[in-house]
């Protein structure tokens, strides 16, 4: 039988782990360690991803959650009161996603220990999913023989499924203009930040349509307060749930620089980069369709969900892989109001048992 304190004892010591991203190797030397203690040989690949591989019957099947957490992460105390876990207020919980690592190890231990038949398994805990998915982009892809899996890592109530995350594009921006003295001589000048936001007044950000997003976040330029500006560098992004959408609108933004780029005889370099393959699954896709099965046997509410982000699940898409990120039952993530309740890690963990038998 499953026992809740057990799960929850898990859980408690992963979150007390400071595992920032970039600084998971305690996180990563505790799960090598659990999983040697019931027999499961891991290790650390050349990024530090932890990796582990069960023989079983069938076809293969990954399992996967990411070690980092966010800030304010640091010397997190969690407290229990009333079958629900938190932080004491100053600190994330991180149970986004330390709550998948503890699903997924206790799965696989209960697994062992009652000798139960399951698919063979590839275990992929991964660094730095929270500043882009970077431990996942540096897996060896290679060496992977499992064709579909489950990332647990949706801060959304139990039953929740992800059929789309974006294809998005970094877009870099840099306009070139001439320096001149804002009082004495501006004539002489070509004001870039007056090009750019001529551009970036032509151009539709925020939400383009139900599927598309577009934003610049980042503009930076200038080099005194009575000087017309010579270089102005915008950074942002464009995501859609199709390629298409998303090659559209970068081209939009394109030619609305260009276009005020050409009327100032100013100079323009533009880069859009391709940093996510994004993924649009159907209903009835047969993976989509055994999840939302067992979730109905399990009586989880069934949600499917589209989301704005990337997760490591993008990366598995853009390698051919099919990863479906579920829900693992947690509230509030990325904030200090964050909790999961203990009957929640207990039944994601059944879930997963049962899942992969």
């Amino acid at each position: 039988m499953i026992k809740p304190k057990q799960i929850t004892k898990t859980f408690v010591d992963l979150v007390k782990i400071d595992s920032l991203s970039g600084k998971e190797r305690k996180v990563a030397a505790y799960i090598i360690k659990y999983l040697k203690n019931f027999g499961i040989k891991s290790g650390r690949d050349s990024y530090g991803n932890v990796i582990a591989r069960i023989p079983g019957k069938g076809e293969p099947f990954i399992l996967s959650a990411h070690m980092d957490t966010v800030q304010p992460g640091i010397g997190i105390k969690p407290i229990i009161k009333k079958g629900i876990i938190k932080s004491n207020g100053t600190t994330i919980l991180g149970a986004d996603d330390k709550a998948g690592i503890t699903a997924i190890l206790e799965a696989v231990k209960e697994c062992e220990k009652r000798k139960l038949q399951h698919r063979p398994l590839e275990l992929i805990f991964t660094r730095e999913e929270e500043i882009g998915c970077v431990g996942a982009k540096q897996l060896n892809f290679k060496k992977l023989k499992a064709k579909e899996g489950l990332a647990i890592d949706s801060a959304s109530p139990l039953g929740h499924i992800t059929l789309a995350e974006p294809f998005i594009y970094i877009i870099e921006i840099w306009v070139k203009g001439r320096a001149a003295h804002g009082g004495a001589h501006p004539e002489k000048g070509i004001d870039a930040l007056h090009i750019a936001a001529k551009a970036l007044s032509e151009i539709k950000l925020g939400r383009i349509n139900k599927s598309t997003t577009a934003n610049m976040g980042i503009i930076e330029g200038g080099t005194a307060f009575n000087t017309v500006p010579e270089n102005i560098y915008i950074k942002g992004d464009v995501r859609s749930h199709f390629l298409k959408q998303a090659q559209q609108q970068v081209d939009i933004i394109n030619k609305a620089f260009k276009k005020q780029v050409r009327l100032k005889k100013a100079r323009l370099k533009f880069k859009a980069t391709l940093t996510f393959n994004g993924f649009n699954y159907l209903k009835s896709d047969r993976l989509i369709k055994k999840i939302a099965n067992l979730n109905k046997e399990m009586k989880f509410r069934t949600v499917f969900e589209r989301s704005g982000g990337a997760s490591d699940a993008s990366i598995f898409a853009g390698k051919g892989i099919k990863v479906i990120n579920i829900s693992y039952g947690g509230r509030g993530g990325h904030t200090t109001k964050e909790t999961i309740k203990v009957r929640e890690l207990t039944r994601l963990t059944e879930f997963i048992i049962k899942f992969i038998n």
